[in-house]
């Protein structure tokens, strides 16, 4: 035992031990998304959900809460999760038709993970049964253009700044100096334009039920 905690405590003087101290935070934050997300889908059970298909028509009609997004990415990750074809298709449909109707830097991270489910029920229908329907395919793909104006317009208004609600013309009670304007600091999400990318792959190496000649 002796010898073990000796070892123990020389290894936090190393860099791995540095690393994993540095890192700890984000593993806590993780944990803790984990455990609040866990509470939904156990209180999805408690409310009668029982099987992961039922959990995921539930969790489809709150996409634009981003609680909701973690749990249904969450469910999907889940590998012992099995689901229908039809939920299936239902969850990538839900995602691609949900709106975004306001910019802030919330609806940042909101975008991001709302990409990393589709990306998650995307991969887990690459590894189902099923084959989508050209009319299905075309609309997940045709929306990446949608997401990724969404992506340019938010990064704009960020640059912009969030406190500068009023059109230039009318800016009287929030005016800022030329020299404000000039030192905009341009802040982009580089994981969104990766997500964007990833799924656009994805969708080209699935087939649908198109005739191939």
């Amino acid at each position: 035992m002796e010898g073990s905690s000796s070892q123990n405590g020389s290894s936090t003087n190393t860099a791995p031990g540095n690393l994993e101290n540095n890192n700890s935070l984000s593993y806590k934050t993780i944990l803790y998304e984990n455990m609040f997300n866990n509470r939904i889908l156990l209180k999805l059970g408690e409310d009668g959900f029982i099987t992961p298909d039922e959990k995921a028509k539930e969790l489809i009609k709150e996409l634009s809460e981003i609680k909701y997004l973690y749990a249904l990415k969450m469910l999907f990750e889940n590998l012992q999760n099995e689901f229908s074809s039809q939920v299936l298709a239902n969850s990538l449909e839900a995602l691609v038709d949900t709106p975004f109707n306001h910019y802030s830097k919330e609806s940042v991270a909101r975008l991001e993970l709302h990409l990393r489910a589709l990306v998650t029920v995307l991969e887990r229908i690459c590894f189902s049964p099923i084959v989508l329907s050209k009319v299905l395919r075309d609309k997940v793909y045709n929306s990446l253009a949608k997401f990724a104006e969404i992506h340019r317009k938010t990064t704009q208004v960020i640059e912009i700044g969030l406190d500068n609600n009023f059109r230039r013309n009318f800016n009287q009670f929030n005016q800022q100096s030329n020299n404000q304007d000039e030192q905009i600091i341009k802040k982009r999400n580089y994981n969104i334009d990766f997500l964007l990318i990833h799924l656009r792959d994805t969708l080209h190496s699935l087939r649908d039920d198109e005739t191939w000649f």
